[in-house]
């Protein structure tokens, strides 16, 4: 009996806690290498430039599928999120690059910076697949980035009920 208890308290403590955030698998969505061509914001602007301004650049990434794995979650009441990690290969620090997206379908539009996450979804879980088109603006600070950026956005799942 005592073993049973203890064996019954150790997988308990492998549960996550509710509302613990679990990644998604995003592997059914299609893979593609995006080579993206920064512009110069300034070039676009006239007048008086802040420093920030000065080394600001843009880019965009246009129709980009993603599609989630949502299966072991149909019937769950769910928060699903977009993070960027922390560490961007070819960034210098997180104030150098600010994503935002707008989505065609049931997911909410948002802005993230490296480190934080964003909500982009929250509801029923309804389909096994859950899937948007995605259009991307990269905001960059100049004086932060190298050649060779890389980075994959992390989409999580947190169960409400």
């Amino acid at each position: 009996m005592r073993a049973c208890a203890r064996l019954l308290a150790l997988l308990l403590a492998f549960v996550p806690p509710a509302g613990a955030a679990t990644r998604l698998d995003d592997s059914l969505s299609p893979r593609q290498r995006v080579e993206i061509v920064p512009r110069w914001v300034s070039e676009s602007t006239s007048g008086r430039l802040s420093n920030e301004q000065l080394n600001a650049l843009v880019a965009e990434v246009r129709q980009f599928e993603v599609r989630l794995n949502t299966a072991k979650y149909v019937g769950r009441e769910a928060e699903i999120y977009l993070r960027l990690p922390v560490a961007i290969i070819g960034l210098h620090s997180p104030a150098g690059l600010r994503l935002e997206w707008r989505t065609r379908g049931r997911f909410a539009s948002g802005s993230v910076r490296p480190g934080e996450r964003m909500l982009l979804f929250r509801g029923a879980i309804s389909q096994p697949v859950m899937e948007d088109t995605f259009d991307f603006v990269l905001h960059f600070d100049g004086r932060y980035i190298q050649r060779g950026l890389q980075f994959d956005p992390i989409y999580e799942i947190e169960i409400l009920r």
